[in-house]
Formats: C-alpha cells, sequence, structure tokens
C-alpha cells in the first residue's frame, strides 16, 4: 500500500491490465516464560480473528499509546524495527529502545510483533538499506533477537514490502535474495524460541509489474512459491499481506464486485482493493499452504492526503474511513476462517509525523492525540 506513492513518483503506471479450507491447525507452543502476556487464544488455531494495530513506539509515551490501544478493546501491536539501528556496525547491538518497548506492551497485557527492515549499510546488498548481501548476517541479529524476547514477542515478520525495489536494494525485485532472507530469519528464530510464529513479510498491491521498480504482489508469491522447488513453505508459520483499499469499499472488488462509481479513481485493478488478499489466498491453496493463516500485517484507509500519490484520499471522508476499518474486520470474520491477526494501518502516526507526511491521515489520531472517528467506531465495534 505505501509503495504506490513512491512508484507514481517515478513516472511508473499506476495500473497494468493483466470455501473454507481444511485443516486450520498446527497450532504452535508458546512456553510459560516469566513476564510472557497470557494467551486467551492460540494464534495459529483458527476460524478467529485478532485484533492489532500498527504502532509507533520509539521515543514516544508508550504508555500513552498502549493505553490508547488497550481502551479500544485491542490486544496485539505490530511494530517495525530498523536493523540499521539495532546494529550499526557487526556485533554492536543497541537494544535499549526496543527492550522498554516490549516491557511497555508486557505491562499492557498486549502481544507484540516484530516487523524487522532495512539492514545497516554493511550488511546490505550493494551497501543499500535493502536486503542482507550474506543472509548469515541477519541470521545473527534474529538469534540475538529472539534469544532476548523469548516468549515475550510473539511473531516477527521478516521485511516489508518486498515486491518494491526500495526495499530490497538490489536495482531489481527477485524472489531469491527474499527467500533466502526468509530461511535464515526463521532458522534462526526456531532455533531459540521454537514457539514464536514467523511471517512472510507482507508486500505491497502495487498495481504495476516492473521489476525494476516493483513486482505485483500477487505474482511476487507465486514465483516465491516456485522458486527452488517450493523451499519457502518451510521457513514461515504465516502469510503476512497488506491489501489496499485506495477509496474502494471493503466488500467492493473489480471486476466481480465493481464499484457503483465506475468512474472512481483507483478502481480497475484488483490491487486496489481489500480484498485483494483473496487472490494471494488463492496462490497460498494452489500451492498446497492451505493450513496456515493469513495475518494482516497493514491495511486501512486515508483520508484527504497531502502527499503526491495519495490524491484517492479526498475521496474518503472520516466516517467513511471509520465505516470501511469496521467491515474490514466484520467481512474478514464473516468470510475468511483462515484469517488470524489483522493489524489495521495505523494508531498514532500523527503525533510523530508532520500534517504533510503521507502517514499521518491514515491514522486513528490527531497530532494533538484527540481521536477521530475511526477510533471510536473500532472501540464500540463488536469483538
Amino acid at each position: 500500500m505505501l509503495g504506490w506513492q513512491l512508484l507514481n513518483k517515478a513516472g511508473v503506471p499506476e495500473a497494468v491490465k493483466a470455501k473454507q479450507p481444511a485443516g486450520l491447525t498446527a497450532a504452535p507452543f508458546f512456553p510459560a516464560v516469566p513476564g510472557t502476556v497470557p494467551l486467551t487464544i492460540t494464534p495459529l488455531q483458527g476460524p478467529h480473528i485478532g485484533y492489532g494495530m500498527n504502532v509507533w513506539l520509539f521515543g514516544q509515551d508508550k504508555d500513552r499509546v498502549l493505553n490508547l490501544l488497550t481502551g479500544a478493546g485491542f490486544g496485539w501491536i505490530r511494530q517495525q524495527v530498523g536493523w540499521d539501528a539495532l546494529e550499526p556496525a557487526p556485533g554492536q547491538y543497541q537494544w535499549g529502545e526496543l527492550d522498554a518497548i516490549v516491557d511497555a506492551a508486557a505491562r499492557h497485557n498486549v502481544r507484540v510483533i516484530l516487523s524487522v527492515v532495512r539492514a545497516p549499510h554493511w550488511a546490505g546488498i550493494n551497501g543499500t538499506s535493502g536486503l542482507p548481501a550474506n543472509p548469515a548476517d541477519f541470521g545473527r541479529l534474529m538469534t540475538q533477537m529472539a534469544s532476548r524476547y523469548r516468549g515475550r514477542v510473539t511473531g516477527y515478520e521478516v521485511w516489508n514490502e518486498q515486491n518494491i525495489e526500495r526495499e530490497t536494494g538490489g536495482g531489481k525485485v527477485l524472489v531469491a535474495p527474499y527467500v533466502a532472507t526468509l530461511k535464515a530469519g526463521y532458522t534462526a528464530v526456531k532455533a531459540v524460541d521454537p514457539g514464536a510464529v514467523v511471517l512472510f513479510g507482507g508486500l505491497s498491491p502495487t498495481g504495476i509489474n516492473d521489476e525494476n521498480y516493483a513486482v505485483d504482489d500477487v505474482k511476487f508469491l507465486e514465483q516465491a512459491y516456485q522458486y527452488n522447488n517450493g523451499e519457502m513453505k518451510n521457513y514461515f508459520d504465516v502469510l503476512g499481506a497488506h491489501p489496499g483499499g485506495a477509496a474502494n469499499s471493503p466488500d467492493e472488488l473489480w471486476p466481480v464486485d465493481p464499484p457503483a462509481d465506475k468512474n472512481r479513481p483507483w478502481s480497475t485493478d484488483g490491487s486496489f482493493y481489500f480484498r485483494r488478499v483473496e487472490a494471494l489466498r488463492a496462490v497460498m491453496e494452489k500451492y498446497g499452504d492451505s493450513s496456515k493463516q493469513v495475518w494482516l500485517t497493514e491495511f486501512g484507509w486515508t483520508t484527504k492526503n497531502a502527499a503526491p500519490g495519495y490524491e484517492y484520499g479526498a475521496l474518503v471522508s472520516e466516517q467513511m474511513q471509520a465505516d470501511y476499518l469496521v467491515r474490514a474486520y466484520q467481512r474478514a470474520k464473516a468470510n475468511y476462517p483462515w484469517m488470524g491477526i489483522m493489524s489495521m494501518w495505523q494508531l498514532n502516526f500523527a503525533t510523530v509525523v508532520g500534517p504533510s507526511d503521507e502517514k499521518a491521515p491514515w491514522g486513528l489520531i490527531r497530532s494533538d492525540w484527540s481521536t477521530r472517528p475511526a477510533y471510536d467506531a473500532l472501540k464500540n465495534m463488536p469483538k
């Protein structure tokens, strides 16, 4: 979702034309570790929906943010973590803020998903902040992280929107470097915390297919399943996904359930709909992976947005944003037995970034910490 604006700035076209599964089992064992948040549900055993939000807690009043989360009846957070900040030089780890985040989540009885991204330049492909040149470097980081937070962090998402070139650093979007990174991360985590959930990083529904910029999310997933005889199936527990909504409601889908307004921008490609997740699920089933869940690690709707490339936000009022978010949770609960945790994008970024930043209008609170209609709607939503 967040990749569209960058691709548009590069001048890439906005769109390129182009039953309940059995076996939702394989629940992991979550060890009883002092300080562990008790589970009321087993995450990988469905059907159920878990209620989460993306948050930003680095340098923030963590208790204030988490009080908002739990006050809305939500119990999961997804926090993105930059490897470059954690290990700026080989073997020199800076855990202080992340320790404080994990401690705060435990105080508030909140489950944590960490999305680990951005290699430090000493480790990245071509000296970039993309994927690691040597996946073993990433594996060592994940060994340290999973050992430190054993039983206290529930999930680790390996990378973010790796179907966009800016996230890979390799000049082209290829599946091989990502699968190698996923394998290294999964193997490292499971060796020290076998109960932790490892997620395939959520792909961006870009609406284009050019490996110099981005590969269509459904195509990238299929290529990943085909790579090296499907070895990646052995290296993740849950598929992360980022279905975008643009200005389309959660129940619409082009071309099978097209919007009533056929002239609406950003509507003539399946990438721009919440129900894009159904196409990703179909790929999982095609390759025999239907026993695994999908977790939405980002989804949401922006209102009027000052950033170039997000003009569709002007078509979404604050009340529409509220209605769409609630309806997305309801739709998943009613129609997607393979769905697990759903972390909406996002709670509190408006208190961190300026009003011209594209992230602010997606949020549930304003820069002054007042709540928007979407917060109250999610708070009052039956769960």
